[in-house]
């Protein structure tokens, strides 16, 4: 998404969506806390079905483990990445609009003083 395409007010109002759900995923220290535990089993789950399968050969709760622990695995990353990519682009945003308002500044600067 280009950013110096977009108006003034597009921007001021992507920036107000993008910092209430920054906001919004801030306060929830307990449920980041239980995300963590929720992946840390999965890693478990996954790593107990791989040694199970070594140890006692495969069986469909060794499969069970292994899906489980893989899609918990995965669901998290792709949940940090959608969190770091949003405070990335909101980093963005909040940079394009002091680079616009100090351009207004100084264009407002020098119609005063001619």
């Amino acid at each position: 998404m280009d950013l110096k395409t977009q108006t003034d007010a597009e921007l001021i109002s992507l920036r107000e969506s993008l910092n209430e759900w920054c906001l919004k995923h801030q306060e929830s220290k307990w449920g980041h806390r239980f995300w963590v535990l929720v992946v840390i089993l999965g890693v478990f789950a996954f790593i107990q079905g791989i040694t199970d399968i070594f140890v006692s050969g495969i069986s469909l709760l060794d499969i069970f483990l292994i899906i489980l622990g893989t899609i918990t695995s995965f669901s998290w990353y792709i949940g940090e990445k959608r969190r770091r990519e949003n405070t990335d682009f909101l980093a963005k945003i909040n940079g394009e609009i002091a680079i616009r308002d100090y351009k207004n500044n100084i264009s407002k600067d020098s119609i005063k003083t001619t």
